[in-house]
């Protein structure tokens, strides 16, 4: 019988006496329907017990791989009611619950009565094979200032001793690493003094940049011209610069810039490295602007324009407007996609100093988030000194959070303490997309904030546990990354027509950068009218890349360098096993993945996003590798550490 046709059927089964009685109707949701047997007693006498009847529905009666259904019944003159499938005894009288099934499953409820009456029906959950549409929920987390060498280097050798090489197809996957270099690559301080790469001791290490000049000095110490000899020979020189500067979070132990050639293994990151090889990660991975923090968490929130900007508009520029440019969350508003920005930390509690705080000048309470920056965000989140009435859907940050003094406005429902995430997984109510803050100076493994990296690995475990171990499992992707590389080294160059110069062949055919270093609009970075007097699409300095007229970004603008490569990884029940992308992207691939799945395929904010891969090679929606998600090994406890002992 067509199934269609059956599930709009409800059959009731109904015992009585040793006579069953089947009657029909009309109903929704139930798939199909069969009788148990009634037991009129012993010695053939005849019961004079109420009749045992049992209805079950499914709603609805299709769904996508990773989706949820919700099995409904009702029982009569019941004293117990079992479901099977793994659900077991449930209430008798009438209730529900939500069922994930991987494939088609009929489920059939049995209920019993006095003198062991029983009536069943059921109800089929029609699975359709899992795609794109099986991902209901994207969560993008961004961690801060590590570059993909730094941390994910050396995971070849770790790979290859746990035979965690081979994917589902039979393939080998290894990563652009550093395994195969460490004896050949060399960075000098300006003293002369060489230095290799090097496994370091300590969990923690001074502060190092990625900003603007010194990302382009990173490639080339002096030389910022459109055919600049490619070199990766100024990461030492510009860490030992920092240093002696003084600029950056923390003091400085360092100051000779060695601490840029340290690389850390599976003895200090067992969990990332065991989640990095059983999932899918990308080697080509880059930040979206070729400078800090701040420009790259606008960038990413924007689809990747900063409107001109290179430098962070607020603790360098010391604007005091927010910016009027588009962001993903608006596009996803204007086509009633769900989202939801969990904070980590609230001004009180924030101590970086490098901008990640955010604005400034806000109460204790107030949340900590990258979205503040944006005129819209006006709508969701602003300052109530007066204590007015809070505008719609805000409500006043007192009975939203608590908050003492009463100062803000906010909407919960879109921007909510990272406490919520973990609710919100455990109900699975998470929404269409989630964006995760770093807790900035605490657990962000930013180097130079006085905390191991430990911290940060710790915190993330449990928000990818927790997701692992939820119903939310079958409907999600986790997209982990750091926001720039923050200054240690890597090999790659993030530079158009040269980012396989140092890879090695035996990786095969890598595509170039070029394929998405693409200007995101027409602002390109430059000089202001005033000299040091930064506007909203001006900020560059006289000895900035750039303000020479030959500089590769006055040629090429935003497109002439992206930022270098950074560590990442893809949970989800779809992620391929083992498997390591050689497509380049950036963090708007993120944005126009989410595009994708809940706008449509030719959504986009800037040409930047439209430019990205759709990521489709990452996931396996056929074999659905884990649908039972791996036992990682615990992210180790942080303990004291000192950078000087690197």
């Amino acid at each position: 019988m067509n199934s269609s046709l059956l599930s709009s059927r409800v059959l009731t089964v109904i015992v009585c006496c040793g006579i069953m009685v089947t009657l029909a109707g009309c109903g929704g949701g139930s798939s199909n329907v069969n009788a148990g047997s009634g037991d009129s007693g012993s010695g053939g006498g005849g019961s004079s017990s109420m009749p045992v009847s049992a209805t079950l529905t499914s709603t609805p009666t299709m769904i996508n791989a990773g989706q949820t259904a919700t099995l409904s019944w009702t029982t009569t003159n019941a004293s117990s009611a079992t479901i099977d499938n793994g659900i077991g005894t449930v209430q008798t009288g009438s209730g529900s619950t939500t069922v994930t099934p991987t494939q088609t499953t009929t489920y059939t409820i049995t209920a019993t009565g006095a003198n062991n009456q029983q009536a069943t029906a059921q109800a089929t959950v029609n699975v359709q094979p899992a795609s794109l549409q099986s991902i209901q929920h994207v969560i993008f987390m961004l961690q801060e200032n590590r570059s993909f060498d730094t941390y994910f280097g050396m995971l070849n050798p770790y790979r290859a001793a746990n035979n965690y090489q081979t994917g589902d197809d039979g393939n080998t996957y290894m990563v652009d690493g550093i395994d195969d270099k460490l004896s050949t690559i060399i960075n000098y301080d300006d003293e002369g003094q060489g230095f290799m790469l090097f496994k370091t001791k300590s969990s923690c290490l001074d502060d190092m940049t990625s900003a603007w000049l010194e990302s382009y000095g990173d490639v080339n110490r002096y030389d910022f011209l459109v055919n600049r000899p490619i070199l990766m020979d100024g990461f030492v020189h510009v860490a030992e610069g920092y240093a002696k500067s003084g600029s950056g979070d923390g003091e400085f132990t360092d100051l000779v810039g060695q601490r840029a050639m340290a690389y850390y293994d599976q003895g200090f990151l067992p969990y990332y490295y065991f989640m990095a090889s059983q999932f899918a990660i990308s080697d080509r991975w880059f930040s979206p602007v070729s400078s800090k923090s701040t420009p790259n968490r606008i960038a990413t929130m924007t689809g990747g324009t900063t409107q001109g900007l290179v430098r962070d508009p607020f603790v360098d520029d010391r604007f005091t407007d927010q910016l009027s440019i588009e962001t993903i969350f608006q596009e996803l508003d204007q086509n009633n996609v769900s989202w939801k920005i969990y904070y980590s930390l609230t001004e009180g509690g924030c101590s970086d100093e490098d901008g990640d705080c955010g604005m400034g000048g806000h109460s204790n309470d107030y949340p900590v988030t990258t979205f503040e920056d944006f005129t819209y965000s006006h709508q969701y989140l602003y300052e109530n000194p007066t204590h007015a009435p809070c505008t719609p859907p805000t409500i006043s940050s007192q009975q939203a959070v608590g908050d003492p003094n009463n100062d803000f406005c906010i909407d919960i429902n879109h921007i909510a303490p990272l406490d919520q995430y973990m609710t919100d997984v455990a109900n699975n109510t998470l929404p269409s997309y989630a964006f995760i803050e770093a807790a900035y100076g605490v657990a962000d493994e930013h180097p130079g904030s006085g905390q191991s990296i430990l911290q940060g690995q710790q915190r993330v475990a449990s928000l990818i546990n927790a997701l692992m171990q939820s119903p939310s499992w079958m409907s999600s992707v986790f997209f982990l990354s750091y926001d720039e590389p923050g200054g240690p080294y890597d090999h790659v160059p993030p530079v158009p027509n040269h980012s396989n110069d140092n890879t090695d062949a035996s990786l095969g055919t890598i595509p170039d950068i070029s394929t998405i270093a693409v200007n995101a609009d027409s602002y390109w970075p430059c000089l202001p009218p005033m000299p040091g007097m930064p506007t909203l699409h001006c900020d560059l300095k006289s000895s900035d890349p750039g303000a020479n007229p030959n500089d590769a970004p006055a040629k090429e603008g935003f497109a002439a360098q992206l930022g270098f490569r950074l560590p990442n990884m893809v949970i989800s029940p779809y992620a391929r096993r083992h498997y390591v992308s050689h497509v380049p992207m950036d963090h708007t691939a993120i944005i126009k993945f989410v595009e994708n799945r809940f706008i449509g395929p030719n959504a986009h904010l800037t040409a930047r996003d439209a430019a990205q891969p759709d990521l489709m090679n990452m996931f396996d929606f056929t074999r659905v590798p884990w649908a039972t998600p791996p036992t990682p090994p615990p992210a180790p406890a942080p303990y004291a550490c000192t950078p000087s002992d690197m």
